[in-house]
């Protein structure tokens, strides 16, 4: 079983975690990493503060009405961000919108083929919303009936 931290907390419980090899303390209560630990805490401050690599306003707006549209809108952030030039946050997002926008000219596609299909075919709409109206007799099976018995 590994050794556990002897750091004791503001509340008296003790921390949960495992000591260093050798030595009583985790490597979060370590006094002699304390200043590296510290220096470590500033760091992720200051680099959580920064804001996010953004194209300028002035940059104007990529057409995206077709796949190639999006495709090319991708290639070029996959090069951004490469570059440095954009915050691959900002791009994962930019990746799953263009995921959502993929669909979305799929689906309009597909309704323009239907709507095509269904003016080549001249159907309408039924009153009650259904484009094709099948009209399905119901068959019954009766078994034979068995000959009457003389009494």
């Amino acid at each position: 079983m590994a050794k556990k931290c002897e750091f004791r907390k503001k509340d008296g419980e003790r921390c949960d975690a495992n000591a260093q090899a050798g030595k009583n303390s985790c490597v979060f209560h370590d006094p002699a990493k304390a200043a590296e630990g510290c220096r470590a805490r500033q760091a992720g401050g200051i680099n959580r503060s920064r804001p996010a690599a953004v194209l300028p306003p002035e940059i104007p707006d990529k057409p995206l009405h077709s796949t190639q549209d999006v495709a090319s809108l991708l290639a070029d952030s996959i090069n951004q961000v490469r570059r440095g030039q954009i915050d691959p946050r900002v791009e994962n997002a930019t990746g799953y919108l263009a995921g959502i926008l993929l669909k979305a000219l799929e689906q309009g596609r597909t309704e323009r083929r239907l709507a095509q299909l269904e003016s080549i075919l001249g159907c309408n709409k039924g009153s009650d919303g259904e484009i094709f109206n099948f009209v399905t007799k119901e068959q019954t099976y009766e078994e034979p009936s068995a000959p009457a018995e003389n009494n």
